[in-house]
């Protein structure tokens, strides 16, 4: 079930399928409140929207698409084609929708409107990251200063978004500069939790004198993952060895039965992980 799994999240269609879904969901939390409230997004898009407020004669769609262009230019030969091709596909989704998908959720209240706008367009946000692409050209960008110059990607947004809002001062108030802070707070979180449900799973440590039996049972007989890890006690300072294993919500009961079954004296710990890469689990995305 898990190589199925993984090989439908790996295919292009799929990521093409997530891609198209988040750029929509991001465009409804965009355009069906938070144009609304005129408040300003973060990255390349919110550059783009301050933009067209001082230069009304181009749209929002047609500003966004100039103002990658020479992104795109400059990163050809900088990413894999595939990243490439993939994030100027968000670039195109985003640009067609901003112009067609017009809608109204009919939010008035500004502080609402913040939370609702930045809920929705993270959890597009985190869809959209979850594929083998990205954004648009500001995550080409980011990933071509992080391989060459190991600028981390928190630091090259944390300062694109303070140069946009710096920016908006001059065309906004300090209400909606302060109203739209909340929304990208709201926004960054909501994607992180989008993120984690696409590759949460539970790392467990079970401390046991009966360690090799669990292990024996957990990857012969149940076709889990575990790794068995020597130990020795702080006190008594007698060997022990410690099983460590990474598993999901919906093994993890199952895998505490095997473990209590086998050695009611066992000590099992359960802990949250942000994302697990690597081997079986999930592959490693390559830019």
């Amino acid at each position: 079930m898990d190589k199925r799994i993984r090989k439908i999240s790996d295919s292009l269609a799929w990521n093409i399928f997530l891609m198209a879904a988040g750029a929509f969901v991001f465009i409804v939390g965009y355009n069906g409140i938070a144009a609304h409230q005129n408040f300003v997004p973060g990255a390349l898009y919110g550059l783009a929207v301050v933009i067209q407020k001082i230069s009304p004669e181009y749209s929002l769609s047609r500003w966004y698409l100039l103002l990658n262009i020479p992104l795109f230019l400059l990163a050809w030969k900088g990413v894999s084609r595939r990243f490439f091709f993939l994030n100027l596909l968000t670039m195109g989704l985003v640009t067609v929708m901003t112009a067609y998908v017009h809608l109204d959720l009919g939010i008035r209240n500004e502080m609402y409107a913040a939370i609702a706008s930045g809920a929705v367009m993270g959890a597009g946000c985190g869809m959209i990251l979850r594929t083998y692409g990205g954004g648009g050209g500001l995550d080409v960008v980011a990933v071509i200063l992080n391989q060459r110059y190991g600028v981390r990607f928190g630091a090259f947004y944390f300062i694109i978004n303070a140069a946009v809002m710096t920016f908006a001062l001059s065309r906004y108030t300090p209400d909606k500069i302060i109203a739209s802070l909340l929304m990208l707070f709201i926004s960054s979180v909501v994607t992180e939790y989008v993120l984690s449900l696409f590759n949460q799973r539970k790392a467990v440590r079970v401390i046991s004198r009966k360690a090799e039996i669990i292990v024996h049972e957990l990857t012969r007989k149940r076709n889990m993952h575990a790794t068995l890890i020597p130990g020795r006690g702080g006190f008594s300072g007698e060997p022990i060895d410690m099983v460590y294993s990474i598993t999901d919500n919906l093994r993890l009961r199952s895998l505490e039965q095997v473990v209590f079954d086998i050695d009611p004296e066992a000590i099992f710990v359960v802990e949250n992980t942000f994302s697990v890469i690597g081997q079986n689990i999930n592959k490693r995305k390559a830019y």
